[in-house]
């Protein structure tokens, strides 16, 4: 199974509309690089169970997006920050500033 890293980003948008197995299953295996063996044997189960949550966990995550879509809505706004922060900086703007504060507010 290889790691889509960007679940790891729904996570830290949606992982309280998780159960706290789920989010824990999603964390140790994204954020802390754990295997599949040492997530099993960390939380006591099988690691064909281990990769069974993560999998629903991942399916989770990926409809809550669909449905909300807070990350997408987040990186297009991010990418527009990133224009406008181009432009100031171009220009001299003393506005810049605050925009490159925003987009990291955002990031």
């Amino acid at each position: 199974m290889s790691k889509d890293l960007s679940v790891s980003r729904l996570c830290d948008v949606y992982g309280a509309l998780l159960t706290e197995h789920r989010r824990e299953l999603i964390r140790s295996y994204y954020d802390y690089d754990l295997s599949l063996a040492e997530i099993a044997e960390n939380l006591g189960i099988t690691r064909q169970a281990a990769l069974c949550g993560i999998r629903q966990a991942e399916t989770r995550l990926r409809a809550y997006e669909t449905k909300l879509g807070v990350v997408a809505n987040a990186d297009k706004l991010s990418k527009e920050l990133t224009g406008l922060l181009r432009e100031l900086e171009a220009e001299g703007s003393a506005q810049a500033a605050r925009v490159e504060c925003l987009l990291g507010e955002l990031r």
